[in-house]
């Protein structure tokens, strides 16, 4: 609330009236680019799911293990998170990579009822349908971590490991909306001040700031092409649907009950200088299941698949052949 309340009093501050923000808003969405191609790699199919098509992508070997990647939640995010591991890991793995409903380029639907349960459902029914049941191992980060956890403790048969790259629903994104947050989320769907806040939080601005003080130790990776990305995913017809319900809490989740009962292999993959979410926070999560194990990578921040993609991709491959040997 603080951050609209702060947008609101610098609307009323600068004389803006409702007509002037409702031109902005026109000209930001006649304005707004065409995505480029931001697919990881892969073959693009459809899953025809009840609250909307689902576009994912699909490369690798049809008897290889299968390997779903669940991407975090943000403006613009999608399935482009995994591009630097997706193919080469197809080498080793039936790889599968959706947008999530809501985002990149799957259906945005404006009465889905987004929500934590509403990702669960998804993701196992895609575990379901097209990966066919086969126990997959689910590799997640952040917000998408948590609805990963809560897929696998609620059907353990779809899910053979987990790999979280610094998973919140613990402690950050955990707490449900309540009263506020419901009103909240109304304003976030009046038609000119909704529209007003969430352009300027998914401003281009404000998305290469996020790139280069959050998501990013080295900000070489947070380059032009990355923020036009996902300045452009962001602002697709609908988008600000599901952003409303994640900063509204709709899809915050505990998951620490869940994590606790998790009897898969479970590997925390954690930046060193992630300050969104600190490496200190993984100690609770190791507290609740002292099965987890703990990898830190150095000189990183919230996306360690993409600041160090060798390390990465190889510790998936030595985590699949170190449980296959197990078996």
């Amino acid at each position: 609330m603080s951050r609209l309340r702060k947008f609101l009093n610098g609307v009323l501050a600068g004389g803006a009236g409702v007509a002037a923000l409702a031109t902005v808003n026109a000209v930001i969405a006649r304005s707004a680019p065409e995505p480029e191609d931001d697919a990881p790699g892969g073959e693009a199919s459809i899953f025809p799911w009840q609250h909307g098509q689902v576009v994912y992508r699909v490369a690798g070997a049809e008897d290889a293990p299968p390997l779903l990647f669940v991407h975090g939640v943000g403006a613009g995010a999608s399935a482009f998170m995994w591009r630097r591991n997706f193919d080469a890991l197809a080498e080793n793995f039936r790889v599968y990579a959706p947008d999530l409903l809501g985002f990149g380029a799957s259906a945005k639907p404006a009465n889905a009822p987004y929500s934590a349960d509403l990702y669960v459902e998804l993701i196992a029914g895609f575990l379901r349908q097209v990966v066919g049941g086969r126990p997959a191992i689910i590799v997640a980060g952040s917000l998408g971590a948590a609805f990963a956890v809560r897929v696998a403790d609620e059907h353990p048969a779809l899910v053979a490991s987990l790999v979280l790259t610094s998973p919140t629903g613990f402690d950050n994104l955990s707490a449900r909306p309540g009263m506020r947050g419901a009103a909240f989320y109304g304003l976030l769907h009046s038609p000119v001040l909704g529209t007003s806040f969430y352009n300027a939080v998914a401003s281009e601005r404000s998305i290469r700031d996020y790139a280069r003080k959050q998501l990013f130790y080295d900000k070489r990776f947070a380059t032009q092409g990355l923020t036009a990305n996902l300045y452009a995913a962001s602002h697709q017809p609908g988008a600000q649907h599901a952003m409303a319900a994640f900063l509204s809490g709709f899809l915050n989740t505990d998951i620490r009950e869940a994590f606790a009962r998790l009897r898969q292999q479970v590997t925390l993959v954690w930046g060193k200088q992630d300050t969104a979410n600190p490496v200190a926070q993984a100690a609770t999560l190791l507290r609740l299941n002292p099965r987890a194990r703990l990898e830190v990578f150095d000189r990183c921040r919230m996306m360690p698949q993409e600041e160090h993609a060798e390390k990465f991709n190889d510790l998936l491959r030595a985590t699949h052949h170190a449980r296959s040997a197990a078996a």
